[in-house]
């Protein structure tokens, strides 16, 4: 069995690395590199934006995974939603990314969430071969959509924030 916890503050430098590889997968830079600051002020601080738990494989950390809860009106309860999972390839194929899963998984139930809930990339067919051998379904009727930059602004200042 493959351990499951949350980061210490001394492997901010390590989780960092981890954030910026999972960021550039697709060969280009992170829009805005992770540092150990911002790993240390965000997720390892007094009050963290993000659950953050991480696998250990040969002595290094060997993955992550975050989320935060999020209130499933259609459920009439809370769901946990992991926003990255992350395996580093060395490490991949070993039962780190299942485990990384089943710790959210469990830390969803400790909080009394109804459900993990998650988007995957499209294309991703090996994280989509991944969710379905450990037993995740689709989800029906729903694509993924997110307002950013210029449209988040425009949205924004039509709904009275300076």
């Amino acid at each position: 069995m493959i351990p499951v916890r949350p980061a210490r503050a001394d492997e901010a430098d390590a989780v960092a690395a981890l954030i910026n590889a999972i960021d550039g997968l697709d060969g280009s830079a992170p829009a805005v590199p992770m540092t150990a600051a911002i790993v240390a002020r965000d997720l390892l601080g007094p009050a963290p934006r993000a659950i953050l738990l991480v696998a250990e494989g040969d002595g290094a950390l060997a993955g992550f995974i975050t989320g935060g809860l999020v209130y499933d009106a259609e459920r009439a309860a809370d769901a946990m939603m992991p926003l990255d999972l992350y395996v580093a390839p060395a490490a991949r194929r070993r039962g780190h990314g299942r485990a990384l899963v089943a710790g959210h998984a469990a830390e969803a139930r400790r909080r009394g969430a109804a459900c993990p809930w998650w988007g995957v990339d499209d294309g991703d067919d090996g994280a989509l071969a991944f969710y379905h051998a450990i037993g995740a379904a689709a989800a029906e009727h729903v694509t993924g959509m997110i307002l950013a930059g210029v449209a988040l602004d425009g949205m924004a200042a039509e709904g009275g924030a300076a």
